[in-house]
Parts: C-alpha cells; structure tokens; sequence
C-alpha cells in the first residue's frame, strides 16, 4: 500500500497561555467534552492524550514558578503550548467563550481569543510596544526640520 504523496505530518506551532487557561483546557478535554452532542473529544482530535499531557506539563511548570508569588504575579505568568491548527480548531469549537475559575479573570474569552488569533495568523500587538512608538513620534513633532524645538 503506497501512501499519498500529498500526506504530511500537521504543522506544530505554539499559544502561550496561563495556568488558568491550562486548566480550562484540561476541563474541557475530560468533562467539557459533551459540549458538542455525539461528538467525543477522541472522535474529533485521536492525539488528546498526548495534548492532555502537554498541558498538565505546562501546568506543572507554572505550579513550580508560582510557589511563594503573589496571585495578582501568578495570573501573568505564560507557558508556551504547542498545538496544530486542526487541535487548534476544535478546541475553538468546545471551549466556553466565557469561563471564570473564581479569579475574576474570563479565562474562556481570552483562550478563545488566542486559538482565533493562531487558526488566522493574527499578530498580537503589545500594548507597552505602540506606547513607545507613540511617544517617540511626539518628540519628532516638536522638533522642526532643522532639529531645533518649535
């Protein structure tokens, strides 16, 4: 039996993601997975339990840095998860657009801003980066062409 010359492995690329969109994830990969009737997670993506053990790593490595920080330091804190684009898809498809662990932090919505951001290659802006270059385009203005002040 030959294969297809056209098969190819899926392209891995990678979110970065907070614990408590880890553990979202992981919710939704064990018990969150009726949320597409007679769809089971294993029928829609066969690699759910390696993914499921990526994500309880990515968890693990936030549990060590958080120890002894406090919680407002702990929310920003990322760890990169790789995922493909068609893990990515369903994922996008199961998970709650709205999801709070208690923290007053919508988990949900952000997780499904990132997989929308992966599956279109949008580019996130850092907001600190636009300040910046607003803020050294208000100095070029208040210099003439001749680089004295006007």
């Amino acid at each position: 039996m030959a294969l297809d010359d056209s098969w190819e492995l899926p392209v891995l690329e990678s979110i970065t993601v907070t614990e408590e969109e880890l553990l979202l994830l992981d919710w939704v990969m064990c018990s969150g997975s009726g949320l597409i009737p007679n769809a089971p997670l294993e029928d829609l993506v066969t690699n759910w339990a390696f993914f499921r053990f990526d994500v309880w790593k990515g968890i693990s490595t936030l549990h060590r840095q958080v120890k002894g920080v406090p919680a407002e330091i702990n929310r920003v804190l990322t760890q990169e998860l790789t995922i493909d684009e068609f893990t990515a898809r369903a994922l996008l498809a199961v998970t709650p657009t709205t999801f709070r662990w208690g923290t007053g932090v919508d988990c949900g919505y952000e997780l499904k801003l990132k997989l929308y951001r992966f599956l279109s290659k949008e580019v996130e802006v850092d907001a600190s980066i636009t300040e910046n270059q607003t803020d050294s385009n208000s100095e070029d203005e208040s210099t003439s062409s001749t680089g004295t002040p006007t």
